[in-house]
């Protein structure tokens, strides 16, 4: 059906005093409406397209595309030329794809605001924007990301209806026909009011100003929402990495305590061999005490004086002999402690001696070990005695 002008000014809202500042004719606005109809199913497969690349990037949401309606088109450029804008003043069926650049539009949705900038390298490193990335935002919003848009070459401007997103308008053309396209990329949050504001205000409460005082704080309530989210990622981050360093740290603790008990054990293996070195060193001690005690007792079991004397003289090399048990084993200075002319004098004696030490056994059981070791002692002393002759 063929679209009259009274009923595209009327369906459109567009009055006759902004038709007129348009200064354009209908019949021009319909050769664009027959040849863009041509082309709206190239377009939507160039939109699909767009959009599955998009869509690939892993922190983008969810990826929503259109194809702009034929007569939304030519609202556009009356509406653009009743502006007064410079670029839309010579627009006609040969150029207007070449000027209106969100022919195709494709709506990028993230969940946490900082990811706005990974869909923005992902953007730049796929396509060369062919126009000047504009960050959209509301006034009075500062912080971080505002920021980053500045850092990264973004021309931040402030939306007169507080809309936030960053625009990009990119060049395809998968045919001999270059397509412009513009990427929309805002935070779900963001997509909500927006969708809300543009049904509720448009087009029977443009001018009423109790809604739009609501929809203001709406707006407000949905960048809080969009911090909040923020916040509550970087909380599960916060936490996720303390976590993690706590599983570290009990790693590492259970580490040094294997090695504690390792050496614990090493320690006690240790000490066991020493208390037996220790043990065996106060059992002599106390073998060489009561070999002592043995021999003051002689005199009681009828030794005369001179054994006796001999007997305390006994008991000094019965400490040497019992310490280097093994004769062989002394060596030169072990063996001049042992004197010769002692070892002569013991033998001379060795009867008396030894018929004295016999008697020791019927004092006590005990006393007989400790006389047992006397006359081993007396025995390796006397051998001694008959080899160094």
């Amino acid at each position: 059906m063929k679209l009259k002008l009274e009923g595209f000014l009327l369906k459109n809202r567009i009055s006759q005093e902004n038709w007129d500042k348009a200064d354009i004719s209908f019949d021009e606005l319909l050769k664009i409406e027959a040849d863009y109809r041509n082309q709206v199913a190239h377009l939507n497969e160039s939109a699909e397209f767009l959009a599955k690349v998009l869509q690939k990037c892993k922190q983008v949401h969810s990826v929503r595309w259109r194809v702009k309606d034929p007569e939304h088109v030519l609202e556009k450029i009356v509406r653009k030329k009743a502006l007064g804008s410079i670029k839309y003043k010579d627009v006609s069926v040969d150029n207007y794809a070449n000027l209106i650049t969100d022919l195709v539009g494709v709506r990028v949705l993230h969940l946490f605001k900082h990811e706005w900038l990974d869909i923005h390298d992902y953007i730049n490193k796929s396509w060369i924007p062919v126009e000047e990335v504009i960050a959209y935002i509301r006034e009075g919003d500062e912080g971080v990301v505002v920021e980053s848009y500045n850092e990264n070459e973004c021309k931040v401007q402030i939306h007169p209806a507080g809309y936030r997103s960053i625009h990009y308008i990119i060049s395809m053309q998968p045919t001999l026909i270059k397509i412009l396209s513009e990427i929309q990329v805002r935070t779900i949050f963001e997509e909500g009011w927006s969708e809300i504001d543009h049904k509720i205000r448009y087009p029977n409460f443009t001018d009423n100003k109790l809604v739009s005082y609501f929809l203001t704080i709406f707006n407000r309530m949905s960048g809080s929402a969009d911090e909040m989210g923020t916040f509550v990622n970087d909380l599960a981050s916060d936490i996720k990495w303390k976590e993690l360093q706590l599983d570290l740290k009990q790693k590492e603790q259970e580490t040094h305590l294997q090695k504690i008990e390792a050496l614990a054990q090493e320690l006690t293996k240790e000490r066991s061999a020493s208390k037996s070195k220790d043990s065996n060193l106060e059992k002599l001690k106390a073998e060489i005490i009561n070999l002592r005690k043995n021999s003051i007792k002689v005199s009681d079991v009828g030794l005369s004086e001179s054994t006796l004397k001999d007997m305390a003289r006994l008991t000094s090399l019965s400490r040497d002999a019992l310490k280097y048990s093994d004769i062989s084993s002394l060596n030169k200075s072990q063996m001049d402690a042992i004197r010769l002319s002692d070892i002569n004098k013991f033998s001379s004696t060795y009867d008396e001696i030894l018929k004295g030490a016999k008697n020791l056994k019927n004092i006590s059981k005990l006393n007989d070990i400790y006389n047992d070791d006397i006359l081993k002692n007396l025995k390796l002393i006397k051998n001694k005695n008959g080899d160094d002759k």
